[in-house]
């Protein structure tokens, strides 16, 4: 056997390596591997892009969350006029917005507020709000329901209890990460996928994750999506 060929299983296990907090690439931080069709479908342009952002500085225009999971909201967004609520901004926000009749958006961070509002600049559609403490960030001062709650920046358990009370029959709630653990930035995690999970089968609603790759990044990683009013 040549020096090659015996490099060849090295390479694709350095390749495919997880850390400490995945067995492989290709497992999110609870063991559960991806499907072999979203491997196949979803780590081309989630390589892709992650190569661009490493090489480039180019950040994906768009949610980085599971690409499966990005194909069912743009489906539901764009079947009628759709009011959405987002927790945590970014790149996705501005994908939101494009698709929503109305966004509002949440961030806690000053300077990451700063740079996302200029690229909402000229948008009548969005409501893009800073709120530094817990409070007013997890609670905030909004009476009327929404069609679609992204959880996907801090105090999660607490996003998670507001989207509960603030979810329309028919809507979607979806938690970002739902397979890290607790953590200060993001707030205990596993206690709003528990949340999550017990509503809806006391309610009767549909719910599913997905383990699966996203935009710029190079590992698989999990996302809870919850149907509220469909059993």
């Amino acid at each position: 056997m040549s020096g090659g060929e015996r490099a060849g299983p090295g390479l694709f296990a350095r390749i495919v390596a997880g850390d400490a907090s995945r067995r492989t690439r290709l497992h999110d931080e609870r063991g559960r591997r991806a499907p072999l069709g979203r491997i196949l479908r979803n780590l081309p342009p989630a390589f892709l892009s992650g190569t661009g952002r490493l090489a480039f500085g180019s950040l994906p225009p768009r949610p980085w969350i599971s690409y499966d999971a990005q194909r069912v909201l743009a489906a539901f967004l764009n079947a009628k006029p759709r009011t959405v609520l987002e927790f945590g901004s970014g790149q996705s926000t501005r994908w939101y917005a494009d698709r929503a009749k109305s966004l509002v958006s949440i961030e806690n961070d000053r300077d990451w507020f700063v740079a996302v509002e200029r690229q909402l600049a000229g948008m009548p559609n969005v409501d893009y709000r800073l709120a530094t403490d817990r409070a007013a960030y997890a609670a905030p001062d909004i009476a009327w329901p929404f069609d679609l709650v992204m959880i996907d920046g801090a105090w999660r358990e607490d996003c998670a209890r507001f989207a509960l009370e603030h979810i329309t029959s028919g809507g979607l709630i979806y938690l970002d990460n739902s397979d890290k653990g607790a953590a200060p930035e993001t707030g205990d995690i596993p206690a709003a996928r528990a949340s999550l999970i017990a509503q809806a089968e006391r309610r009767g609603w549909a719910w599913q994750e997905f383990t699966d790759f996203a935009p710029a990044q190079f590992f698989v990683q999990r996302g809870l999506l919850i149907r509220a009013g469909q059993a």
